[in-house]
Order: C-alpha cells, then structure tokens, then sequence
C-alpha cells in the first residue's frame, strides 16, 4: 500500500471520527494533506470507497483481537459466546456514539466489512466445535450466515431502540441453535 494511500485513509478516519461520516469532505482531507483533490481520486473512487477500505483495516483488526479473546477459552460454545458478546458490545458503542441518520449511512457501507471479517471468524469456530463434537455436524457457512443474520437484526431493534437489551437472551438463543 502506498504511503499516500496510507496517509488519505488515516486522515479521511480521524475526520469521521470527529466529524461522522457525512460531516468528512475530501476538500478538508485533501487540504491537511497539502495534496489535490485529484491526488484523492487517484487512489479511491470516492468518499465510500476511502470508508470502505478504512473499515476493512478496523474489521480485520477487530478480527484478530477477538480471535486472540476467545482462543483462550476452554470451549468451542464458550468461545461463540464469548464472540457474539463482544459483537454485542461493540455494535451496543457504536449505536450509542453515533447519531441515529449517520449510524444507518455508515451501516449500510461497513457492514460487509465488518460481516465478512467477523464471518470469517465465525464460521471457524463453529467449524471448530463441530470438528470437537461440540456442535452438530452440519454446514458451518450456513451456520454461520444464520448467527450473524439474528446479531444484525437484534442490532437494529437496538438501533430502534438503544434501552432494548436482551443481550443475554440472544446469547443464550444462539448457544441453544448451535449445539
């Protein structure tokens, strides 16, 4: 990845830090970068494209911290849990830090991302506990697609509503489907 590549998508992630992602213009970026817009636009599409990529990285880093959290524990079940816990919680801050409008803006761009990166983790520990005799034989991408499909929609009643919590059900639901 080039530096500048590297340098656009850093900056573009402090100002949707600050700013959220429909208050971040590439004119600013490009300015506290000293570089033209055009450079930008050598390097991303667009702004959509700079997010994506942005939240790639923070879904693959996401990715190895909460595989590195769960490894740890005794059980492949515990390890799901414990997963779909922190999924909870990091979906629960995000909804909490971000205005109701920009949540479903930036939603709808980093799902896939964060999706696919916390898919991935998923779907081998689901494989991983069937492989142990832990959960039922079965097909771990149709699983895994099925865990991620309830934690999504539970997080948009959340979004709905953010006093909604029954975090500990959904849990507990999961861990009954699974073994």
């Amino acid at each position: 990845m080039s530096a500048t590549l590297q340098q656009i998508a850093e900056t573009f992630e402090r100002h949707v830090n600050r700013f959220g992602y429909s208050g971040t213009n590439l004119d600013d970026v490009a300015r506290e970068l000293k570089i033209s817009k055009k450079t930008i636009y050598t390097h991303f599409n667009g702004k959509r494209e700079i997010y994506q990529h942005v939240v790639a990285r923070q879904a693959q880093q996401e990715k190895m911290r909460l595989a590195a959290t769960v490894a740890t524990l005794p059980t492949y079940a515990g390890r799901v849990e414990a997963f779909v816990q922190s999924v909870l919680e990091m979906g629960r801050g995000h909804i909490v830090k971000t205005e109701k409008d920009e949540w479903l803006r930036e939603y709808e761009i980093a799902a896939d991302a964060f999706r696919q990166a916390q898919g991935d983790l998923l779907r081998e520990l689901v494989q991983g506990g069937m492989d142990a005799e832990e959960f039922r034989v079965g097909d771990a991408s149709l699983v895994e697609k099925m865990i991620v499909a309830m934690v999504v929609e539970y997080l948009v009643l959340v979004h709905a509503d953010p006093s909604y919590d029954r975090d500990a059900e959904l849990v507990e639901r999961i861990s009954r489907f699974i073994s």
